[in-house]
């Protein structure tokens, strides 16, 4: 979702953490024997083309709708940086997650035509496909819950993530074999958010069960066709190649086509008046060109969550839809991200316009925002509404909320460790006003009151955070991708702190065993003690946390390199690497409190002083913490490609 302002500070925090979900030919650029609304169209291709300069994009498909018409639908900028092809109304892009608006309204179809229901049970539709539920009694997962992201499914593993091309036609039974852990529900059903590739890959399976047909099929004569979509692709063949734009991971690194395992979730390409056409749908209400494709409820329905217990805020998750308030109006669509490109639509009922954005470069995480800020200002024009109206709610009522609590719903599994030391905020009550600080870092942010328990951002269009309680009682707040729960004070600070305080002293320990060493090795050691004892006892107390420090500092170094030469899901040189570092880390650590303690007992003359055993142990206290904290949470000896 993309929030402008304070919200910005607010995400930025929490990427790492959670969930969470942009020249042509004439022909293709203004409306036949209408006056496009729009003020002047060059200068607007101008202004794109400065913002992909300045962010060093190759091009951008573009397309603008208003009162239920294409106004302009065309693109900036080349399609491939090697032959100088332009991108044009019909160049396809990779549009990556906005795939799910498609699986969705494949579902919703079937829906209408009554072969299924939003609620029906995943174990009685497909009870092949394995899903371990420990609530499933009171709380079972259903279709609902598979596009709402609130299933409680983990996101993609590693192994289950990139492909080889001839994957591409793997049947999706053999696809959600490859990992069946990433669909353990880690919390009830419905409880909260958190986006998961895989959920949308067994809705495609669903829609094989019920259709007897290949999903990519059903959807090409159910949703695409008649969109007239019908030149979108959901898998490459030798036409989409030719239309395909390249990507690019950096203004002069293209990149080759590549194929994905869970294709439901993000592998559609569409070019920029395709999607205008699916823009259209959402203004219409599900009439397009005047054929009622579906009824005005059914779209309805997709854009709110009907299963997630705190929900009701503006950027709630529909069915392969939400919501975004960080324009002047709150607007609904989806984004798309994939390697070498970035994709999003956005719709704004109210004022009957709408945009789609499609880029082929994934180096930039600004390009899409501000080219859409850009369309948003050309659509409205002076039409600027006012910001939502502030209620006025009693103190003792906001008094309720204030507190700590903690993040508590990773997308990534293997992200959870992070979340007890760097999840924690602070919900703070000033002059009848909360405000909301994330002990990670960032600006406090001020939160305004809407309304009940609904809160917005300063600057945003609409309600993002929602506080409530959960099933136990447990004051929560949700909104945004994020939920959090609350905790004791002094719990929350304090992991926070000792975290804080650890991480200070492996880095100094490390910093002292880059120095010791040339010291060591150029003479030192016979200054280190009358005997060999004494030696030795010098070199275990600086080196011993310095190589754990080393080996920690490391391990989060080689797992980026890993994820981002996409090598992880294999026993590559880097997931091997990971296996390693964390062993190296756990033996190290363990070391070096023996040596530590063996210090803090040795007497008599020889060996390091006092300030130098005191910091070693520490040091090695804080390293042998933190590999008990990784060891809870699985990480020591963590196999990538396995787990």
């Amino acid at each position: 979702m993309r929030i402008s302002g304070r919200c910005v500070a607010l995400l930025s925090v929490l990427g790492l953490l959670v969930g969470s979900v942009w020249s042509s030919p004439a022909w293709a650029e203004e409306v036949k024997g209408e006056e496009a609304p729009l003020r002047n169209i060059e200068r607007l291709r101008s202004r794109v083309a400065g913002v992909l300069a300045s962010e060093g994009v190759p091009g951008a498909g573009i397309a603008l709708v208003a009162q239920g018409r294409v106004v302009w639908a065309g693109g900036v900028g080349v399609a491939d940086r090697a032959t100088g092809r332009p991108v044009t109304a019909e160049t396809l892009f990779r549009v990556g997650s906005i795939t799910k608006s498609v699986v969705a309204l494949g579902l919703l179809r079937l829906v209408e035509e009554g072969r299924l229901s939003l609620g029906a049970r995943v174990s009685d539709l497909a009870p092949e496909i394995a899903v371990e539920n420990r609530f499933a009694r009171e709380a079972p997962v259903t279709v609902a819950h598979l596009l709402e992201h609130t299933a409680g499914f983990d996101d993609m593993r590693p192994n289950e993530m990139f492909a080889p091309m001839e994957a591409e036609r793997l049947p999706l039974a053999k696809v959600l074999a490859i990992n069946p852990r990433s669909r353990v529900v880690r919390w009830r059903p419905g409880s909260r958010f958190s986006y998961s590739n895989p959920g949308y890959t067994v809705a495609a399976y669903i829609i094989e069960k019920v259709t007897g047909r290949p999903y990519e099929e059903y959807l090409r004569e159910a949703v695409l066709e008649p969109l007239g979509m019908g030149g979108a692709r959901l898998r490459w063949d030798e036409a989409a190649g030719k239309r395909l734009a390249r990507g690019y991971a950096g203004p002069e690194r293209p990149v080759a086509y590549q194929a994905i395992y869970h294709r439901p979730a993000g592998n559609l390409m569409a070019s920029p008046a395709e999607m205008a056409q699916l823009v259209r749908l959402w203004l219409g209400r599900g009439r397009l060109d005047g054929r009622v494709l579906f009824s005005p409820g059914t779209m309805a329905r997709a854009e709110h969550s009907e299963t997630l217990r705190l929900g009701g805020t503006d950027t709630d998750y529909g069915l392969g839809n939400y919501g975004d308030v960080g324009g002047p109006v709150k607007s609904r669509g989806h984004d798309g991200g994939i390697d070498g490109f970035r994709a999003s639509y956005r719709y704004v009922p109210e004022r009957g316009v709408g945009f789609v954005v499609l880029v082929n470069s994934s180096s930039s995480l600004r390009v899409v925002p501000r080219l859409s800020a850009l369309l948003v200002e050309e659509l409205l024009g002076s039409r600027r509404p006012s910001p939502p109206p502030e209620a006025r709610v009693p103190r003792r009522e906001l008094e309720r909320w204030v507190g700590f609590y903690e993040i508590a719903n990773p997308r990534q599994a293997l992200l959870s460790f992070l979340l007890p030391v760097r999840g924690g905020a602070e919900v703070r009550l000033a002059e009848r006003r909360l405000s909301l600080r994330f002990l990670a870092g960032g600006p406090e942010l001020e939160l305004v009151p809407l309304g009940g328990d609904r809160f917005g951002l300063r600057g945003a269009s609409g309600c993002v955070l929602r506080f409530g309680y959960d099933v136990e009682g447990r004051r929560a707040i949700s909104g945004l991708g994020v939920y959090l729960e609350e905790r004791p004070g002094w719990l929350v600070q304090a992991r926070h702190r000792v975290f804080g305080w650890a991480l200070w002293l492996l880095a100094s320990a490390l910093v002292v065993g880059v120095i010791f060493t040339p010291y060591w090795l150029f003479g030192g050691w016979r200054r280190a003690g009358a005997g060999a004892g004494g030696r030795w006892a010098a070199l275990g107390t600086r080196l011993l946390p310095a190589g754990a420090a080393l080996a920690f500092f490391a391990l989060p170094v080689v797992f980026a390199m890993g994820w981002y030469e996409r090598a992880l899901g294999t026993p590559s040189k880097y997931a091997l690497g990971v296996w390693a570092l964390s062993w190296a880390f756990a033996l190290l650590s363990s070391a070096a409190v023996a040596q530590a303690v063996r210090g803090l007992c040795r007497s008599g003359p020889g060996g390091p002083g006092v300030i130098a055993r005191l910091h070693g142990l520490l040091a090695s206290v804080a390293a042998y913490a933190l590999m008990l904290h990784l060891f809870y949470y699985g990480l020591i000896g963590l196999k990538t490609w396995a787990w």
